[in-house]
């Protein structure tokens, strides 16, 4: 099964491409609309820790993304 992350504008339109998303009988959409998730932008500062109490230098981690396949 794949998954598709799709941005609107505005609430009504989530609405209704929600509505006809349902009479598809190839989506399969979860049974609530929690999923519905507002886009607001991310707050740097909420991140201040994410590297903590762990071994690993930039050296290691720029040698794991540009890992030669």
């Amino acid at each position: 099964m794949e998954s598709l992350t799709i941005y609107v504008k505005n609430k009504e339109q989530v609405d209704l491409l929600y509505q006809f998303l349902q009479h598809l009988d190839f989506v399969v959409l979860p049974s609530d609309t929690k999923h519905i998730v507002k886009n607001k932008e991310h707050d740097f500062f909420k991140s201040a820790g994410l590297w903590e109490n762990r071994e690993i230098t930039q050296n290691d981690l720029r040698i794991r993304a540009w890992k030669k396949i």
